[in-house]
C-alpha cells in the first residue's frame, strides 16, 4: 500500500512542478505572514519543504506493575521519553489545489526498568498522501479543506507480556507486534490576518480508519486554535511567536483507544527571511500512555525548519 501511495505522490509532484507560480511564497492573509506551527495547519497552498526533529519526556511518572503472580506494585517511578523525526513536502498544482506528502518517525521508550517493562518502547512510522483545496482567500480571510490517506505503522515491544507468555507456555510467544493502521481523514483550515501583527487561525480533523486494536475501526478527530504574532513588518524585529492549543485523538498522536491528548504549544521563529522560516517549539502535553488511568504530564522541545519555493 505505502508504495502505491508513493507512486501517486511522484505522479502528482511532478503535475505540479510546471504549474508553480510566481506568487508570495511565505504564508500571509491581509498584512500579516503567519509563523506554522504543529498540530495547527495553515490554509496556504504554498510549495514548501518541512523538517521537524523534536525531544520530550514526562514528568513525575508513576506506574502500577502487574507480577506474574498477578499481585501489583504502585508507586514505581519511571519516565517515558518521546522522540519525533518528521519530514513534509508541499507542491502547489494550481492556485486552488496543492498536493503534499508527510514521513513522520516517532518513539516511546521507558527510561528505567520499571516504565520499561510497563511501557515498553514503542515507535511508529506514518506517511501521508493529501490534497489541499483552497475554498477561501479574502483581503483578511483564508479557508481551505484537505483529503488525505493515512498508512501508519506501530510497533509495540511489551518485555512483561512477554515473559508471562513464556511462563504460561504460550505456544507463540512474542516479545514485540507490529500493527499497520490505514485511515482516510479530511480536515479545515482557517486564518484571519486581523493585523500586521496579530493573526489568528484555527483547524480541524476527522478520520476515520483502523485502529491498532485488530478488528476495531473508528473515528478520530482533532481541534486546534491559536494566535500568532509577528513583529517584523510594524518593529522591524525579526522574530515571531505562535501560540495554540490542541486537543486531538488521531492515530500518529494516540496510540490508546478512546483516548484524547491535550497540547498547548508556543513557538518562536525567525520571521525576516521572504522564504524561509526557523523556529523553536515548546510544548507542554496530556498524552495517554499504557498502563496508565490518566494522561501523565510531558514537556518537549523541537527544532522546525520550513523552506518555501
Amino acid at each position: 500500500m505505502k508504495r502505491k501511495l508513493l507512486h501517486i505522490a511522484a505522479l502528482f509532484l511532478c503535475i505540479g512542478v510546471n504549474a508553480q507560480s510566481d506568487s508570495i511564497k511565505r504564508p500571509v492573509v491581509g498584512d500579516h505572514t503567519f509563523t506554522p506551527v504543529t498540530q495547527s495547519n495553515l490554509p496556504f497552498t504554498n510549495t514548501y519543504f518541512y523538517m521537524l526533529t523534536g525531544i520530550g519526556q514526562t514528568t513525575d511518572l508513576v506506574h502500577q506493575l502487574e507480577l506474574l503472580d498477578g499481585s501489583k506494585l504502585i508507586g514505581l517511578q519511571g519516565e517515558v521519553s518521546f522522540i519525533d523525526v518528521k519530514f513534509a513536502y508541499q507542491q502547489r498544482v494550481r492556485d486552488w489545489l496543492a498536493v503534499y506528502i508527510v514521513f513522520d518517525l516517532s518513539a516511546r521508550l521507558g527510561t528505567e526498568l520499571q516504565s520499561m517493562l510497563t511501557q515498553g518502547a514503542n515507535t511508529l512510522t506514518a506517511f501521508e498522501l493529501g490534497w489541499h483545496f483552497k475554498l477561501l482567500d479574502r483581503d483578511k480571510v483564508a479557508l481551505s479543506t484537505v483529503a488525505e490517506i493515512q498508512n501508519l505503522e506501530g510497533s509495540f515491544i511489551n518485555i512483561l507480556g512477554f515473559v508471562k507468555d513464556v511462563i504460561n507456555d504460550h505456544p507463540y510467544p512474542s516479545l514485540s507486534q507490529k500493527i499497520p493502521v490505514l485511515v482516510f481523514a479530511t480536515g479545515l483550515r482557517f486564518a484571519w490576518g486581523m493585523s500586521d501583527l496579530v493573526g489568528f487561525k484555527a483547524s480541524s480533523d476527522f478520520a476515520y480508519g483502523e485502529s491498532y486494536i485488530r478488528g476495531e475501526n473508528g473515528f478520530t478527530m482533532s481541534a486546534s486554535a491559536g494566535i500568532d504574532l509577528n513583529f517584523y513588518r510594524k518593529y522591524s524585529l525579526p522574530l515571531g511567536f505562535a501560540f495554540s492549543a490542541t486537543i486531538t485523538s488521531l492515530s500518529d498522536v494516540v496510540y490508546t483507544q478512546d483516548s484524547y491528548a491535550k497540547l498547548l504549544r508556543a513557538k518562536i521563529a525567525y520571521t525576516k527571511s521572504p522564504d524561509f522560516n526557523l523556529g523553536i517549539e515548546v510544548s507542554y502535553m496530556k498524552i495517554p500512555l499504557f498502563n496508565q488511568d490518566k494522561p501523565p504530564t510531558a514537556f518537549s522541545i523541537a527544532l522546525t525548519s520550513r523552506f518555501y519555493f
